[in-house]
């Protein structure tokens, strides 16, 4: 029977936090470069990247890392969101621990005699130099975030880091990522002998090639792992916990010659522990069940149910099945998103903690007037866009979720157009918006009052018309024909349709994941929308329904382009648009 002594953990010194098997085992491995696959709900923000930037904290005082997203918005309301909430249930508090886009503390002498001595050079210091605080991040130690998205390139320009973070990296083109990553250089003098020097940690679920947008360069990443160097990380690691684990219980035990000991032994084993990590590269496909303690079964269950096209995708982490011909949005290409919309003008001036306006739109021309096509659900979808001479541009989406509604959703339109001088909007929606319009109580002309007016009754300015009185059924069927037709290219009558990638996201995803299925109507079989993924959970519906496709529908399918299409013979009863 072993009498080593064992930590105890009851002590009140002893923190007990749950860590799914994966996250402890890339815990033990503390590689140089990590790129995780896995299913949605796994973990890979809360956990993953949170414990691996709270390491990286201790381990390179004072400094600059970049963390990356495609866009600004996602990395501020999503990603950073969930880092930031991570550091707090494991006990980091801002001002505390770190400050966000502000001037560090100011660091008194009582400071510095309470801080460990490895610390104290770069206390509340970064080691590289600050011009501005804007998109910032820093940390006690000194190590310092600088935030990063693709929609935003110049907020890399010129800088080095010492290593590059990336969350949800389907989204990065790897071209991008290439040129991103000739910014790990320098300050090797100061932390060459880190592991995580010129280091890279990118997470993602399981990319689907299908979709216009996605890329899977991160599958490529498997090659760079040496699964012998990481059985001998494994090796050495498992002794690492014990010897820490030792030096530990010695120092509570109080007797020097024990620490000494336990000090020297836990120094030396360090040393083997840095040296095999060096240039290590762990990679990790995984599904969701890994964190299946916390999900629960009916997690699963729900999943499963819903019979949807990317459960095998996002929940099971396999690669994807569904072909350009099961795509409701087949004609659709990459020549119809683009991804430079962004105004260098403005993106320095909005921060973390700021409300992008419509100043932060390069292609939006503020003297001219605005269209809208809204798809009134559980979900209000509103994808926004102008007519520019032959090209069609989808500028923005906006969207509201309960317990949010027409009020909001007119708000948030008001909030962001603030800037714009031309204060008139036309709105196409379903025929549904028109009910009770007699009674002055339907959904569209509620929104049009909403928009005119705000919440106090005060006129905004903005005129609202409402160009879809009147609507009859538009058919999926008569869409689809539409639609290939549309992006076809081919009918010179048609607008060449350019959606901004990052700034109306929602619809991108939304026209990429619609799958088909087949109906029949008046005996005849006909290929129709499959709109499944409208009964998910409403905070899953702006990314991953077919809601926000329905209002690109309702803006494009206007009398004067349907006329110039196949579906002009239907009985389709149009606005007059």
């Amino acid at each position: 029977m072993s009498t080593k002594k064992k930590l105890n953990l009851k002590s009140n010194k002893v923190a007990l936090m749950f860590s799914n098997w994966l996250a402890q085992l890339v815990a033990l491995i503390k590689p140089r470069n990590l790129f995780l696959v896995i299913g949605r709900g796994g973990g890979k923000t809360n956990d993953f990247l949170t414990e691996r930037l709270m390491d990286m904290v201790y381990d390179m005082p004072g400094a600059p890392v970049a963390l990356v997203s495609d866009t600004y918005m996602n990395l501020q309301k999503n990603i950073l969101h969930v880092i930031l909430d991570g550091l707090e249930r494991k006990g980091w508090m801002e001002g505390v621990h770190y400050v966000i886009e502000k001037e560090p503390p100011e660091v008194t002498e009582e400071m510095l005699k309470a801080c460990p001595e490895e610390f104290r050079e770069h206390l509340w210091k970064p080691y590289n130099r600050i011009l501005s605080y804007k998109h910032k991040i820093i940390f006690f130690t000194g190590f310092n975030i600088t935030l990063v998205s693709l929609d935003r390139p110049s907020a890399a320009a010129g800088n080095s880091y010492v290593h590059i973070i990336g969350d949800e990296v389907k989204f990065f083109p790897e071209a991008k990522i290439a040129k991103l990553t000739k910014a790990l250089r320098g300050y090797y003098v100061k932390y060459g002998n880190s592991v995580y020097y010129r280091g890279q940690t990118f997470t993602t679920d399981m990319p689907n090639i299908n979709n216009v947008g996605e890329y899977d360069w991160i599958l490529k990443q498997a090659s760079r792992m040496k699964k012998e160097s990481i059985m001998n990380i494994l090796k050495v690691a498992f002794v690492m916990n014990e010897v820490t684990e030792e030096l530990i219980v010695a120092k509570e035990g109080g007797d020097p010659v024990e620490i000494k000991n336990k000090q020297r032994l836990y120094d030396r084993w360090k040393q083997r522990y840095d040296a095999v990590r060096l240039k290590s590269t762990f990679f990790y496909i995984a599904s969701s069940y890994i964190n299946a303690d916390i999900l629960r079964p009916e997690y699963f269950e729900d999943e499963f149910e819903g019979n949807l096209e990317d459960v095998l995708t996002a929940i099971l982490s396999t690669k994807p099945r569904l072909a350009a011909g099961n795509k409701f949005y087949a004609a659709v290409t990459s020549m119809n998103f683009y991804g430079d919309g962004t105004s260098s003008k403005y993106a320095a001036e909005f921060g973390i903690r700021d409300e992008e306006d419509c100043r932060i739109l390069k292609y939006l021309r503020k003297d001219e007037p605005i269209e809208i096509g809204v798809d009134f659900g559980n979900m209000i979808s509103i994808s926004i866009g102008q007519e520019q001479g032959k090209d069609y541009r989808v500028l923005k989406t906006l969207y509201t979720l309960p317990p949010e509604w027409i009020r909001e959703a007119a708000d948030k339109f008001l909030r962001y157009f603030t800037y714009h001088d031309c204060k008139k909007v036309s709105m196409f929606y379903d025929r549904a918006g028109n009910q009770y319009e007699k009674v002055k109580q339907d959904l569209a002309g509620k929104l049009k009052q909403a928009i005119e007016k705000d919440r106090n009754g005060k006129r905004t300015g903005w005129t609202v018309t409402l160009e879809s009185r009147n609507q009859g059924t538009i058919y999926t069927w008569d869409e689809y024909d539409f639609m290939m037709e549309l992006f076809s290219g081919k009918n010179p009558n048609l607008p060449n349709v350019l959606i901004d990638m990052y700034h109306a996201k929602p619809l991108k995803c939304s026209l990429e994941i619609t799958p088909t299925k087949i109906v029949e109507f008046k005996g005849k079989k006909r290929i129709s929308k499959d709109k499944r993924s409208e009964k998910l959970p409403a905070h899953r519906l702006p990314y991953e329904s077919t809601n926000f496709s329905d209002s690109f529908k309702y803006l494009m399918m206007r009398k004067k382009w349907v006329k110039h299409t196949k579906v002009k013979s239907s009985n389709v009863s149009l606005s007059a648009g």
